[in-house]
């Protein structure tokens, strides 16, 4: 065990230097007066670096990448940091965000996604320090049978609502194409929630059938279907969520995934990214067209790095908020997470809940930068980054995400081990926390507690209740 706490309080104390000196950097920069115009390039040259640092500390004490931090750490570098990787490979021909953002303004957010990331993973490190070494633990058929009914459970409550969902989405998809879904979402508050507990079914379902062949090929079968769905609606957010989840869960409790076939997948869902962005605003009918959606694929030009640097846009909402805070919009001070802890609340009598009402940060933005998109349904998105920059600024921001970065990681920390229920809870709140990446805190906490913890306590409820039926018997 000394072995294993010597190694991970090296790679702290070697992280905490080198978020020190980045610290120091951004601090000496208006001291010395630098031209940040000229330093768009050593800034993206930052961000590249920290994430590879960031993940290169995480590996060596994991040794794996495919597990819940690190997947959340790839999708904030895809979502911030990705433009920066592009214009260090001279892929973007007109410039990090297609040079609409001044210079000075992207080395200040370049610098910001870099300082915020690292600090993330102070956090992180900090909370693995503090873990002890994983335990062995023998498997529990107790608390498999639980877990599995559990699935069995949240499934007989979602799959109506989520079949009725799906045909009403796909009746506007197919005549309004995928801005039609924006018409539903207000209109069915009840099917939409429950709905949202077909994932965490399939995960626990998955997650307590280690021995039961048939079932997992169920539980595959349906996220494929699932998956497939979303990506014909235009929902690839909800299709690469569900499925990365699914496989993590997988690889957890059943079997180790050939990284070969991994890293397939990966290309091959960049390529029906760009395929599915391409299309996905024409009517539903129009794309049922093998041959068309093939001359689509076709004409698309280098579709890797253009999904690469479409996830990269998100970049934008942390170079709008620099911008506007607070010259036009005061600091939160905290506000937004405190209504991030309100939306966890059901909706008790209100008209509209209060966390609703009071306005999510992604709406503020593009009401502001792009009413006519506002006004249409569309929207940028945004991002843990710029959400905590909003609260706390250039300090308090970075400080406030290695809080973050703590408590994430000692939840996502807690699937080591045998039992399935604890890696169905993680694996439940991943395929919702993945969004938080170019997301905001808002849309991320409901999921943890409705659709993560709640089944897990259920799956300990049903444990306690078989263990005790057994004795009695």
């Amino acid at each position: 065990m000394s072995g294993y706490i010597s190694r991970s309080k090296a790679i702290l104390i070697a992280h905490m230097i080198v978020t020190c000196l980045v610290a120091g950097a951004g601090l000496l920069a208006p001291v010395v007066q630098l031209d940040l115009a000229n330093l768009v390039y050593p800034a993206s040259t930052l961000v590249v670096a920290s994430f590879a640092w960031i993940l290169w500390s995480w590996f060596a004490l994991r040794r794996t990448l495919f597990e819940p931090y690190a997947l959340f750490m790839i999708a904030a570098f895809l979502f911030n940091g990705a433009q920066a990787l592009l214009e260090l490979l001279g892929m973007n021909p007109s410039g990090i965000l297609q040079g609409k953002v001044s210079e000075e303004i992207l080395t200040q957010s370049l610098y910001l996604v870099a300082i915020s990331a690292l600090c993330l993973h102070a956090g992180a490190l900090v909370a693995f320090s503090r873990k002890s070494a994983p335990k062995r633990e023998s498997d529990d058929p107790a608390r498999q049978r639980a877990t599995r009914l559990a699935g069995w459970i949240l499934l007989a409550i979602s799959f109506v609502p989520a079949i009725r969902l799906l045909k009403g989405s796909f009746d506007l998809v197919l005549d309004y194409g995928y801005l039609g879904l924006y018409k539903q979402q207000a209109a069915v508050p009840v099917v939409w929630a429950l709905s949202a507990l077909l994932v965490p079914a399939i995960i626990f379902l998955l997650a307590g059938s280690k021995s039961n062949r048939p079932t997992q090929v169920f539980c595959l079968a349906t996220v494929g279907v699932y998956a497939g769905a979303n990506l014909f609606l235009g929902a690839r957010g909800a299709a690469v969520m569900s499925c990365v989840a699914v496989a993590w869960v997988f690889e957890s409790t059943i079997r180790r995934i050939p990284r070969s076939l991994i890293l397939v997948l990966t290309i091959a869902a960049l390529i029906v990214f760009s395929l599915v962005r391409e299309t996905r605003d024409m009517g539903g009918r129009y794309r049922m067209s093998l041959q068309s959606q093939v001359q689509t694929l076709y004409n698309l030009d280098n579709p890797v790095s253009s999904a690469i640097a479409e996830m990269g846009h998100t970049l934008v909402t942390v170079t709008h908020t620099v911008t506007l805070v607070p010259d036009v919009r005061p600091f939160d001070l905290g506000v937004s997470y405190l209504y991030a802890i309100v939306s966890v609340m059901p909706n008790l009598g209100w008209e509209v809940h209060p966390t609703v009402a009071h306005g999510l940060l992604c709406d503020w933005l593009i009401g502001i930068v792009d009413p006519v998109i506002a006004n249409s349904g569309g929207g940028l998105g945004f991002s843990f980054i710029a959400e905590a920059y909003l609260n706390f600024g250039w300090y308090g921001g970075p400080l406030w995400l290695g809080v973050i970065g703590f408590f994430v990681a000692t939840l996502f920390l807690a699937a080591d081990g045998a039992d399935p229920a604890r890696q169905a809870l993680v694996a439940s709140f991943l395929s919702f926390f993945l969004v938080f990446a170019r997301g905001e805190s808002a849309i991320v906490a409901r999921g943890l507690i409705w659709y993560a913890v709640a089944p897990f306590l259920l799956a300990k409820i049903l444990t306690v209740r078989g263990r005790a039926r057994k004795v009695r018997i």
